[in-house]
């Protein structure tokens, strides 16, 4: 009789990842299992050594196969009805409701890299310094819509204006930036002059900003492309057709326009482009002030006649543009939602004088954290989405300003206040599970002399809910919740 061969290790490591799987399978069903894999791992092995066709290739792909035992042993563990029961009452229960929202809001930390447009937002809310910065821009009383000023009002504006601390102009533009002699890459290049660095007041990681003809890298710029080498500052930089030399490196904090990498180059400013400006304003000074100065000294300076054609908007105050959108759209959801559901004062009066305020007070809090959970999640993704890295913040040319944002919060809102409130009366009163086995009673075609409708059951046995197929138009209350007592909780002990 000839010799049985040995086996390989492929075969070995198969045996023992079965073993290992087989833990998970139900005892009375284990001894099947494991015979039912170990035989096919068994056969095949047997079947590629006689036919002279085994391999390292075929032990790979053996091990790969049997790999799918934990998934096979999984949903035998969990087609039991002891486990399905469990899966049951935890999609049921309030604490997966609150887990489901939360997990919801870190999927948006991790997707937008830690909610880097929130944390700019709480930033410049923080930072009083740019709480007197305002993008100044132009909208002609006819013929169209927002546009740049003329080069020669801003040197005006910053040597004429009681009222400003400094004005800088700037143009947007994106351009091939040679950063090696054979590597070149295409990034948003900021041309303005050295005034923009005195009104903005950066910190600098790496060395200086001087006011002839430069470069200043921001800090992915100088991280990414160049490795943070200090040594880049003074080497010549080649930005289309001109040639630049590197003077500094902002700071990690720095964030003005947008927060992809941006190159800012020095230089002297084009008489034919329009270019956008922004302006410290010095403390206490009004909008409506600035705007009688601003336009007188255009007009006596540079004879423009910009009378309520120039437009404003704080720097703060585009940047909470979303914030200010979102409680709109959650006000106007939330007086929708109230006159949809017929919510009356009485009925909250009513609540509060309940027996068992307590039981009250706990429903309100979770349907206040549920809510909040959910509108949070609406808010952020909305907030990291409108304002992605490549977005470009200057005053009404914010992505967060346009009608989209406000229908997209408007709608999120909306179905989150619904959805909130449908699963609130779907929930025991005292538990705050979801009822289940829902029971259809009476009959339809009888609601003259008789009821009819659906009755769903609390499985800790605490009440029960009756939901009528039709409700009269004078009954305000058509959902009865009937409260069962402790007489009852010995039929739901096996539930």
């Amino acid at each position: 009789m000839e010799a049985e061969p040995k086996r390989p290790f492929a075969v070995v490591l198969c045996m023992a990842i079965i073993k290992a799987a087989g833990a998970i399978v139900p005892a009375a069903r284990r001894g099947d299992w494991k015979q039912e894999w170990l035989a096919e791992v068994w056969h095949r092995w047997q079947f590629l050594y006689h036919a002279g066709a085994w391999n390292y290739v075929e032990g790979v792909r053996l091990i790969r196969n049997c790999l799918g035992a934990f998934a096979d042993a999984g949903w035998h563990f969990a087609a039991q009805d002891a486990v399905q029961n469990r899966i049951r009452e935890a999609i049921r229960s309030p604490w997966t409701c609150l887990t489901g929202w939360t997990c919801g809001i870190l999927t948006v930390v991790l997707l937008s890299s830690g909610l880097p447009a929130t944390r700019n937002l709480v930033h410049l809310s923080t930072n009083r310094s740019s709480g007197r910065l305002l993008f100044v821009w132009l909208h002609p009383s006819a013929g169209g819509g927002d546009k740049g000023l003329p080069s020669d009002v801003t040197p005006a504006w910053a040597s004429h204006s009681h009222l400003l601390e400094g004005a800088a102009q700037f143009t947007i533009t994106r351009e091939n930036v040679e950063i090696r002699a054979s590597e070149t890459k295409r990034l948003l290049v900021v041309k303005t002059d050295a005034e923009l660095f005195r009104v903005l007041q950066p910190v600098l990681a790496v060395g200086s900003v001087p006011s002839a003809r430069s470069a200043v890298l921001t800090y992915g710029v100088w991280k990414t492309m160049f490795h943070a080498d200090n040594r880049i500052v003074g080497s010549v930089l080649h930005v289309g057709p001109e040639s630049y030399r590197i003077s500094g490196v902002l700071d990690r904090s720095f964030e003005f326009l947008s927060r992809q990498p941006a190159l800012y180059v020095i230089g002297p400013p084009s008489s034919a482009a329009l270019a956008m400006v922004v302006v410290r304003a010095r403390p206490g000074v009004s909008q409506s002030r600035l705007d009688r100065e601003l336009t007188r000294i255009a007009q006596i300076s540079c004879y423009y006649f910009f009378q309520s054609e120039l437009r404003y908007a704080f720097l703060n105050d585009a940047a909470w543009v979303p914030v200010q959108t979102f409680a709109i759209s959650v006000f106007v959801s939330a007086l929708v939602l109230i006159a949809v559901s017929r919510l009356r004062i009485r009925r909250l009066r009513t609540a509060l004088l309940h027996p068992n305020r307590k039981a009250v007070i706990r429903r309100a809090g979770f349907w206040i954290a549920k809510t909040s959970l959910a509108l949070s999640f609406v808010f952020l993704a909305g907030l990291e989405w409108s304002r992605s890295e490549s977005a470009v913040l200057f005053g009404s040319q914010d992505p967060a300003s346009g009608p989209f944002l406000l229908w997209l919060y408007i709608l999120g809102s909306m179905a989150v206040l619904f959805w909130s409130l449908a699963d609130q009366r779907a929930r025991c009163r005292v538990c705050l599970r979801l009822l289940c086995f829902p029971v259809r009673i009476g009959c339809p075609g009888c609601l003259l002399l008789d009821w009819s409708g659906t009755e769903l059951l609390c499985t800790e046995g605490h009440g029960v809910l009756h939901v009528p197929h039709m409700a009269p138009s004078w009954d305000e209350e058509s959902d009865r919740w009937i409260a069962l007592d402790d007489s009852w909780k010995e039929l739901f002990v096996n539930n």
